[in-house]
Parts: structure tokens; C-alpha cells; sequence
């Protein structure tokens, strides 16, 4: 997997250096994702445009704290 750099620091997956740990990363726009469970099955995520990484969000992100 490609290294994914990552400054949510209290997110579960994150680790030093701004690295990503999850095995699986989910990113939408930000028209379609603010309505999608993180828990929800890849295969049923409609595909996306997005014209700049303004317009996008992940989905993986887990609060570390709760």
C-alpha cells in the first residue's frame, strides 16, 4: 500500500510523522460525502468527481479518543 500522509492527529489511524495506518481509505467529495456511513460497504459508494483536493474529505477518518 502507498504511504498516505495524513495531519488529523486524533484520528485512530494516524501515527508519527503524519502517517495513515488504516489498510483501507475511503475518500468522496465533499458533495457526496458528509451523507455516507463510514461503515459503509465500498462496492455500494457511487463513484465521484472531484476537480481539486478542495472539493474532497475521507471517509476513514475514526476519533481516537471515543
Amino acid at each position: 500500500m502507498p504511504e498516505v500522509a495524513c495531519t488529523v492527529s486524533n484520528c485512530k489511524y494516524w501515527s508519527q510523522d503524519n502517517q495513515c495506518t488504516a489498510k483501507q481509505i475511503i475518500v468522496q467529495n465533499d458533495a457526496q460525502g458528509g451523507g455516507i456511513s463510514p461503515n459503509a460497504s465500498l462496492q455500494s459508494l457511487a463513484a465521484t468527481p472531484a476537480y481539486s483536493s478542495d472539493e474532497t474529505c475521507c471517509q476513514t477518518f475514526k476519533n481516537a479518543h471515543q
